[in-house]
């Protein structure tokens, strides 16, 4: 077998490496010449009649290595007062590198690394040699052990085991162990020799540890949840959460940090706690445990050092808000329909369907100094709290219940409670499209988010004839006193997603999505204007205000840059960063290129989209293509991370293609209501021309490795685009729907999602669009080769929607495959499996894509069944 020795890592564009066959490691990294010593008592036996011996030193691991990666030049800490850089060691002609040994101690460790680089799946030998004993390590993973010793007349002992390793960077780790007092050299000697399906110029080894995004940046490590300031701006409340390699196992937990310097002042690490909020004065706060199903709920005081329980075991409790004056909390607890279980039920309606319909929810106050508690309301029907008045002296709540006898099949009422009296008014009766409301800072007033169909046609910009998607979310302003409401977004492009009027500068803070971004805004109800705020960041979420201070924070994330906390002054709209907790995860991985493409389409709508560029990318180069969209109510944001991470494709050699057809919120209220009773007619039509007009213009891509992905919607896209064109080479559908009839009767929120989607048309009155529209119906059309993957627990859109069109395609003779995900629903949660689901879309597209179906074939082989 031809031997090359590769001298350094030369990255010249996506998938390409210097060629080898069999890689022997020429360079390593190495770290250590460590000392580690026997127990005390070593000779002694154990209960089992064994002495410690070096082989069990050895078998003892000192340090965690997990989430580390070596680099030249960078400090490895073994412990407080000692550490080691890393430094580069190159191998003699043999293939042999010397560990250097700075003292004699009796017993060394010390750790020799590189990295290998593939432009593809592949697999292959790792075979590792030395004297002396060591451990292997693929990416923190431990893979084998060679425990021997070998004198210097006899030949050195091996490891051999196969890898298998996905596009992109891999580290190998080494940690060897030596008799320190010997003078045996301390060499060791690694070498991969891929399968020969590989080829040449794939895999390379070196010691950059610079590499593409993957699935395990995309999981692991510790993410940043809600943020809340104290009501002085001095201090914040930060929940954290960890997901850790290579099970998912994960741990979260809440911290209070200072403003000022980010240094911790309380942990609640290992605590167990959840729903954390701050008192609305002083340096106090309330949290909630559990204990065998019943919640607690606990006041600290910071400055005391003490906290005291409000609440204990209480079974069922729900959310809670303080008052203003913080003298009371009202909270909620929901009650289970009694009755025997039984294996026959009669079903009282669609929603009774869903797991915990038959449980109400219900009103409580209770004193914090004292512990009395109230109850608010009672009834057959659940009421939710929507705010307390500055005066603490109203609540404004809600009650909903369904109607199936007209659309959207479901009515709400709006009330003020009186919390001396219980006296309650009804401001909002029979509402069809329900509202969420929250007090002025004067009380006068409600703040008002819904659809723009809320208050009959107020809310609603649309020419004649359109009929409004309520997904597009407005803000009003109602007049408690006079009974007026103002539409204060009916010219306002972008879609509400939060909104709150904050009391120290009585301005109204909008969170909205404007096109693909998520942006701040402030609303003056003085003059009725608009202003958009800059915070730095392409999508902007969890915007909260500090109470008496004119300072907030919120979270926010890029397209290519991870999700961060910030911290505002909302005098000046200053920012700055209080926390980035995945930036130390990302810090090697490089991005490739993004930019904005938009097209005209044929009827004359601009249709936006984006493109994310491999890293490394060659426009002289050719590659393959993938097209993802929605085309549902949602745009798809130019959000870091998500289920569908468009930078890992890239990474994966993939040019990602995102477009906006029409239909979608945060363009204005004629781009959404495109989406009613459309169901792909128009969005098929754009996708296969926004795809041909890129295709025409980026001469880089090659069009005859072009595919398309969508899931849920999207997913029904996919299955439409393949009844109406044949550009694609190859396609993904994810819970995708395949008959509209169906998923309207079956899954959960099929005909909630229908009485907007399709508003008056039902299987009865519109058969053009619950057939025509309908992939399953043109099946026969189909030709490219389609993989839909489907979780079976999927109550959202029942796994049927996949199967009917699989066993359409399998009669018809058309390229299909099914995967089902046992116990997933509408999403792919659990750890391990998403990284299987991920690995099987990229492995589908390789397989079409890049004629590599090694990968697919690996995780799915043929069978006689």
């Amino acid at each position: 077998m031809k031997r090359i020795i590769v001298l350094s890592l030369i990255f010249v564009c996506a998938g390409r490496f210097a060629a080898t066959e069999e890689i022997v490691v020429n360079q390593w990294l190495f770290s250590g010449d460590f000392e580690v010593s026997m127990p005390v008592f070593s000779e002694t036996e154990n209960l089992e009649g064994e002495i410690f011996t070096p082989k069990d030193l050895f078998a003892f691991i000192p340090k965690d290595i997990s989430g580390l990666y070596p680099e030249a030049g960078k400090k490895f800490a073994w412990s407080a007062s000692h550490s080691s850089k890393w430094e580069k060691v190159k191998a003699d002609k043999e293939g042999f590198a010397l560990l250097p040994k700075s003292f004699s101690g009796k017993y060394l460790t010390g750790y020799m690394a590189f990295y290998l680089e593939t432009g593809r799946w592949t697999k292959g030998m790792l075979e590792i040699t030395s004297r002396y004993p060591f451990e292997v390590y693929i990416d923190g993973k431990s893979i084998g052990t060679k425990t021997t010793r070998e004198e210097p007349e006899d030949d050195p002992g091996r490891w051999s085991g196969e890898l298998k390793l996905t596009t992109g960077n891999h580290l190998v780790m080494v940690r060897c162990f030596h008799y320190g007092s010997e003078k045996n050299d301390w060499s060791l000697k690694g070498a991969f020799t891929p399968a020969e399906f590989a080829g040449d110029n794939v895999v390379a080894a070196g010691t950059s540890p610079v590499m593409g995004k993957n699935i395990n940046h995309v999981l692991d490590g510790q993410k940043a949840g809600n943020v809340i300031l104290s009501p002085d701006a001095a201090r914040y409340a930060i929940h954290y959460s960890y997901t850790y390699p290579p099970d998912g196992d994960s741990e979260n937990w809440t911290e209070i940090r200072r403003v000022s310097d980010g240094s911790v002042v309380k942990t609640f690490r290992h605590a167990n706690i959840s729903s954390f909020e701050w008192a609305p004065a002083g340096d106090r706060f309330s949290f909630r445990t559990s204990r065998q199903g019943k919640a607690s709920l606990w006041l600290y005081d910071l400055e005391k050092g003490s906290y005291y329980s409000i609440l204990e075991g209480i079974e069922n409790m729900g959310s809670y808000k303080w008052t203003p004056d913080g003298k009371h909390i009202i909270f909620s607890i929901s009650e289970e329909l009694s009755g025997r279980n039984s294996d026959f039920k009669r079903v009282h309606g669609m929603r009774d369907r869903i797991p915990g319909f038959r449980s109400r929810s219900f009103l409580y106050i209770v004193d914090v100094e004292t512990g009395l508690r109230k109850r608010l309301t009672h009834g057959f029907l659940t009421t939710s709290l929507h705010d307390i008045s500055p005066d603490n002296k109203r609540i404004v709540f809600s009650q909903s219940w369904p109607d199936y006898q007209e659309r959207p099949f479901s009515k709400q009422n709006v009330y003020l409670m009186d919390l001396s009296t219980k006296e309650v008014d009804t401001i909002f009766k029979e509402l069809r499209w329900g509202v969420s409301a929250g007090f002025s800072p004067d009380g006068r007033k409600l703040l008002m988010t819904g659809g723009p169909s809320a208050f009959g046609e107020l809310g609603e910009n649309i020419p004649e004839g359109m009929i409004a998607n309520n997904y597009d979310t407005q803000a009003y302003i109602y007049d408690i006193g006079t009974g007026r409401i103002d539409p204060i977004t009916l010219d306002f492009a972008p879609s509400v997603s939060e909104a709150l009027w904050n009391k120290p500068d009585n301005l109204i803070y909008l969170v909205a999505q404007d096109e693909d971004y998520q942006r701040l805004y402030t609303y003056n109800p003085g003059n009725r204007s608009f202003t958009t705020i800059d915070t730095g960041v392409d999508i902007t979420s969890r915007f909260r205000t500090a109470n008496s201070a004119l300072q907030a924070v919120y979270t926010g994330t890029s397209i290519s840059a991870p999700p961060a906390v910030y911290k505002m002054d909302l005098k000046s709209n200053r920012f700055r960063i209080l926390e980035k907790p995945e930036e130390e995860k990302y810090r090697h991985v490089r991005f490739g290129e993004n930019q904005d493409w938009d097209f005209i389409s044929s009827d004359g709508s601009t249709i936006k989209g984006r493109i994310y560029y491999p890293p490394g990318f060659d426009k002289s180069e050719k590659y393959p293509l993938l097209v993802y969209y929605y085309g549902g109510t949602t745009p798809v944001t130019r959000g870091f991370g998500g289920r569908y991470p468009f930078n890992l494709y890239a990474a994966n050699g993939y040019v990602v293609y995102v477009l906006q057809p029409s239909g979608a919120i945060g363009f204005g209220q004629e781009f959404s209501a495109r989406h009613v009773n459309n169901w792909g007619a128009t969005v098929a039509d754009e996708i296969i021309e926004g795809t041909e007009k890129f295709l025409n213009a980026h001469p880089f891509i090659d069009k005859e490795r072009v595919g398309c992905l969508g899931a849920s919607y999207g997913g029904f896209m996919t299955m439409l685009l393949l009844t109406r064109t044949d550009i694609f080479s190859a396609a993904m559908s994810h819970a995708g729907i395949s008959n509209i009839a169906s998923y309207w009767g079956e899954g959960y929120w099929g005909y909630g999602y229908s009485a907007e989607a399709s508003a008056g048309s039902y299987p009865w009155n519109n058969r053009e669009l619950y057939v025509e529209r309908s992939p399953l119906y043109s099946a026969d059309r189909i030709t490219t080769p389609l993989l839909m993957l489907h979780g079976d627990s999927d109550t959202n859109v029942p796994p049927g929607e996949s199967i009917q069109m699989y066993v359409a395609l399998k009669i018809l003779g058309s390229p299909v495959e099914l995967v089902k995900v046992a116990g997933e629903d509408h999403h792919i949660l659990k750890y391990d499996r998403r990284i299987d689901w991920n690995n099987t879309i990229l492995a589908w597209f390789d397989k079409w894509l890049k004629s590599e179906p090694e990968w697919w074939e690996e995780q799915y082989p043929e069978k006689n069944l």
